[in-house]
């Protein structure tokens, strides 16, 4: 009886499991892959050393990611399972660059926009640096000065404080309106006498 019972049993022990395993779970993105080989007229002096430290000569599953993902992260591209171990130039931030090691047939292969699932938390993306004119608060004008200024003629107003009357006036122009009352000042006296 027990012989027979241990056969019934362990069919049944080998088609239990703990629990269901859940599907892996994936963000989805869309992006333009490229491809690149480790030579040094590609990536910098060291080509062999990932951005993550890794040496990734000789290994065809490295791809270099945004910086939204993190590295060790597991992307797949058209198929085929890659770690993010190296990073493109600030430039390139939103594409996938393939390692191709040696083969310089694979970048032109590789090269196109792609469906890619990331298997790995994305960070969210950093808001852009401001870039331009850098301005002070005190260099920027309240209100347009054009709308109390009397009509303009070929000849302005010989006051300032006529046309500036009012209004706000910036640091930086501060100077040059003293330069010009005084060099107005100067001009009475000289013509006085």
């Amino acid at each position: 009886m027990l012989p027979s019972a241990s056969l019934l049993l362990v069919p049944l022990a080998l088609t239990t499991s703990v629990g269901p395993t859940p599907p892996p779970t994936y963000n989805q993105l869309r992006a333009y892959v490229t491809g690149y080989n480790t030579v040094v007229g590609q990536t910098d002096d060291t080509p062999c050393i990932a951005a993550s430290g890794a040496d990734i000569c000789g290994r065809r599953d490295a791809v270099a990611c945004p910086r939204a993902i993190g590295f060790g992260t597991v992307v797949e591209i058209r198929g085929a399972t890659y770690t993010c171990e190296d990073r493109l130039a600030p430039k390139f931030d939103t594409r996938f660059d393939i390692s191709c090691d040696k083969d310089t047939d694979c970048p032109p292969g590789v090269t196109g926009w792609a469906t890619i699932n990331v298997y790995g938390p994305i960070a969210a993306p950093q808001p852009a640096r401001q870039t331009g004119i850098v301005r002070f608060w005190w260099a920027r004008p309240r209100r347009a000065a054009a709308s109390s200024w009397p009509a303009m003629s070929r000849t302005p107003s010989s006051s300032l404080a006529v046309m500036f009357e009012r209004e706000p006036i910036s640091r930086k122009a501060t100077r040059f309106l003293r330069h010009a009352a005084n060099t107005r000042w100067r001009a009475s006296r000289i013509s006085e006498g």
